[in-house]
C-alpha cells in the first residue's frame, strides 16, 4: 500500500542486510525517536552511500530525507523538522541494514509496559 507518495522501496539484497542489530548500549543512548534514526544511518552497512542515494531507494524527495535525518529537531526558524514517518521504517532499515529505529521503539514500549506494570503494583499496596 502507497501513501502520500511515498512508495515502498524496492526489497532486493538489502534484506539480507537489515538484519543487523546494534549493541543495546548504543540503543539505550537514544534519547529521542530522531536520535534513533541518526544512529541508524550512522552505523549504514554500506559507508559510501549518501542521503540522495537513501532517498532515491525510499523514494523520497532528498530536501525531506535531509530533514530527517537531522539531529537538530527544529530548523533555524524554530520549525520543527519533519520525523522519520512509520510507513517508512522497515524500508529504512531495509536499505541502511540495521535495526535501530525498531530497536529503539521496541526498547521504548518495554519500558512504558514496564512503568505500567510498577504503577500498578504501587496502587494494589
Amino acid at each position: 500500500m502507497q501513501a502520500q507518495g511515498y512508495p515502498q522501496a524496492q526489497r532486493g539484497s538489502e534484506a539480507a542486510q537489515a538484519d543487523r542489530f546494534i549493541a543495546p548500549e548504543s540503543i539505550a543512548e537514544c534519547a529521542t525517536f530522531r536520535d534513533a534514526v541518526c544512529l541508524a544511518w550512522d552505523m549504514r552497512a554500506v559507508r559510501g552511500m549518501t542521503q540522495r542515494t537513501l532517498a532515491e531507494r525510499l523514494e523520497v524527495p532528498a530536501s525531506h530525507l535531509s530533514n530527517m535525518l537531522n539531529r537538530d529537531p527544529v530548523d533555524r526558524h524554530g520549525k520543527p523538522r519533519q520525523d522519520l514517518p512509520a510507513k517508512l521504517i522497515a524500508d529504512f532499515e531495509r536499505v541502511v541494514g540495521n535495526r535501530a529505529v525498531s530497536q529503539y521503539l521496541a526498547r521504548m514500549a518495554m519500558l512504558t509496559l514496564m512503568e505500567e506494570v510498577i504503577q500498578q503494583r504501587a496502587a494494589m499496596k
